[in-house]
């Protein structure tokens, strides 16, 4: 009896188990991510959003799923929830490879508005992240908007008005990156971009590091990352 009453339960809990849909939220405004986030939990998905890279092979907005989908009508719902928020996808495909949830329940939804290219890496969505220090002590970090703008989270004991921490960002030459300060338009913070790919035992990660030209108070002896995982 007790054999059965847990057959049960594990078919009760299978069945009432979500479909995960995967976010890729990179180029989306956060209004726009809860949107269609909150839309598709009330069609009774999982939404999972993410930051990540889209592959490379994906130039528009594209619906992947997993061969492990229990449901291929699935597919229709969440294009139609994705046509109801104004995104219409054409590109649907399986995936068989390359990414750990294609072995789950699930699918990635890849959204991508008008005029972005994802695979370009000089357009301001794909270098627009939040910054950590490393190589100093200090711990200040730096981000970087969407809308070419900024802001630095400056160590406490810098003497710099509010001004200073904030204002315009522009990405010259592919590799060199101007912090204009809103208190003086006439001057700048000069970094440089060095984009890699690191490997260690958890797999590979995208690494951006900005590196100061010349030596700021405001950034002391840092340089800054931002990484994600392949």
């Amino acid at each position: 009896m007790k054999g059965m009453l847990l057959f049960l339960f594990t078919l009760v809990l299978t069945g009432c188990a979500k479909t995960q849909v995967h976010l890729y939220g990179r180029y989306l405004q956060p209004e726009q991510i809860n949107s269609v986030s909150e839309a598709l939990k009330a069609a009774g998905y999982q939404v999972e959003v993410n930051n990540l890279n889209f592959p490379g092979d994906i130039q528009q907005s594209s619906l992947i799923y997993s061969l492990m989908l229990n449901d291929v009508s699935k597919l229709d719902t969440v294009l139609g929830v994705a046509a109801e928020q104004g995104w219409y996808v054409n590109n649907i495909s399986a995936m068989v490879k390359g990414n750990h949830w294609y072995t789950k329940d699930s699918m990635g939804l890849f959204l991508l508005p008008d005029g972005v290219d994802p695979a370009n890496p000089t357009a301001p969505e794909n270098l627009s992240f939040l910054y950590q220090s490393v190589g100093c002590d200090k711990a200040p970090r730096l981000q970087l908007f969407s809308d070419n703008t900024f802001r630095i989270q400056p160590v406490a004991e810098v003497p710099f008005e509010a001004d200073w921490h904030q204002g315009s960002w522009e990405l010259k030459e592919s590799v060199y990156l101007t912090l204009t300060p809103k208190a003086d338009k006439t001057w700048s913070y000069y970094l440089q971009v060095e984009r890699r790919t690191e490997q260690d035992q958890l797999g590979k990660a995208d690494v951006i590091q900005l590196t100061p030209m010349r030596t700021y108070l405001m950034f002391g002896t840092c340089n800054f990352e931002y990484g994600v995982r392949s």
